[in-house]
């Protein structure tokens, strides 16, 4: 059998991780269309003022949808590593089956385009949906009298240019994989619940908290700016990202030790959530990034009303694709969670009691993820109150807030169902 008809014949076997998969790539290339044709609506762009943000003259929504376009590069790149990351079982029997390197890297590079091209045909046609929803908002808001259903060809073959890019950038990322990784280290890569600390000096865990407390300091001290801001946010995350990494597990050690030796449903949901958030680090920063970002190009576009609807819009895209991702990288870790919440039920825990376990991880997680870069937001919007209407301020923190929590609710939903399948599966067939 040919190495491109096995990797559709594993395709149609691992039909479940591959949908979710191909679901985040066709909503990514949507919104990555979305964008490329406000760069390109040629109605649209003539109507925009002739301000520019430098002596190139390039209008700071075009500016802005590169940045949408970019990020939406990175996350099909995340969605796509984290994909990879879960077929080392796979990789290593092939290698073990006599399975040439560039034989197991064309076999990832088949599935992945052709996962791709689906994708895209996918993504190409909801894109163009939301794109004349969007463009006719705009109209409407601004005024404007271009025609209803226009979309500019150039979106379409520009959004195939970027995610033929992404498609070698994925090429070569998967033979380095199969390239750097042993048998060994396949086989027993996703058992791990912890990593390594491969850091050359080990800094005590004081500094990380130092540098994080350091990053707010500095935001509430510094003029109201784009700069200041990244800045001190900059220095924030490398503390978060410290705090996570190499504070957190000896802190939930030592709460589990202290308060919860009692409470075995703690000790486990405390276990899973240390796994889920050490594995959410670059997420969580690029939340905490782009939505200081976003925030300080809201306030600084307020009085452009164009300028203003494409931040908007932005800010809704970029922080809608980080949560479809939490949700993708719990629905691609369950599968490792299965076995787990089975050998618990045969050791006498009950339905309820693992549900409970769920639960537990689901609230701590995204209390976690949202509380530390919210701290930060809300300094923002602090800095920012003299710049900012009060209605635009609780738009934009309660709208941030209620998606936090209706995805929290989603990831729920989809856990409980997927790692308890078969005790949701065998209440039915008592019943």
């Amino acid at each position: 059998m040919g190495t491109f008809y096995f990797s559709l014949k594993m395709l149609k076997k691992e039909v479940r991780e591959s949908i979710i998969y191909m679901m985040i790539l066709t909503l990514t290339i949507a919104i990555a269309f979305l964008f490329f044709n406000i760069i390109d609506h040629s109605y649209l762009m003539k109507q925009f003022d002739q301000d520019i943000i430098n002596a190139q003259n390039i209008h700071f929504s075009s500016v802005l949808s590169l940045i949408v376009i970019a990020f939406c590069a990175f996350m099909i790149i995340f969605a796509n590593n984290f994909y990879i990351s879960k077929k080392t079982k796979e990789i290593a029997i092939m290698t073990m089956s006599g399975s040439r390197f560039i034989d197991i890297t064309l076999y990832l590079f088949y599935q992945n385009i052709v996962m791709s091209l689906v994708a895209f045909l996918l993504g190409s046609f909801l894109g163009s949906l939301l794109a004349i929803g969007v463009n006719n908002c705009i109209y409407q808001y601004l005024s404007y009298s271009i025609p209803f259903f226009y979309l500019p060809i150039q979106a379409y073959w520009h959004t195939l240019y970027c995610l033929l890019a992404i498609l070698i950038a994925q090429l070569i990322y998967a033979s380095g994989f199969v390239y750097r990784k042993d048998i060994s280290y396949m086989l027993t890569q996703e058992k791990k619940n912890s990593k390594e600390d491969i850091r050359l000096i080990r800094f005590p865990s004081f500094i990380y908290i130092g540098l994080y407390c350091f990053g707010l300091v500095m935001l509430l001290s510094a003029k109201f700016s784009i700069g200041g801001v990244l800045t001190a946010c900059g220095i924030s995350l490398l503390g978060l990202s410290g705090i996570i990494k190499y504070y957190l597990e000896k802190f939930l050690l030592s709460l589990k030790r202290r308060k919860y030796m009692k409470n075995p449903l703690k000790i486990i949901s405390l276990s899973h959530l240390y796994y889920s958030l050490r594995r959410s680090v670059l997420l969580m920063m690029l939340y905490d990034f782009f939505g200081c970002l976003m925030i300080c190009v809201l306030t600084i576009c307020q009085n452009n009303p164009r300028e203003w609807i494409v931040s908007i819009i932005g800010f809704i895209v970029i922080l809608f694709l980080l949560l479809a991702s939490l949700i993708y990288r719990y629905l691609m870790e369950v599968n490792m969670r299965k076995s787990a919440f089975h050998h618990l039920y045969k050791m006498g825990y009950s339905y309820t009691q693992l549900v409970k376990i769920i639960q537990q991880e689901i609230l701590y997680y995204y209390l976690f993820f949202i509380g530390l870069p919210l701290i930060f937001m809300i300094v923002i919007f602090l800095k920012a109150f003299q710049y900012m209407t009060i209605s635009m301020i609780i738009g934009t923190l309660g709208g941030q807030i209620l998606l936090i929590i209706v995805t929290a609710w989603l990831t729920y939903i989809f856990y409980k169902k997927s790692a308890l399948y078969f005790l949701i599966k065998e209440k039915k067939e008592y019943e």
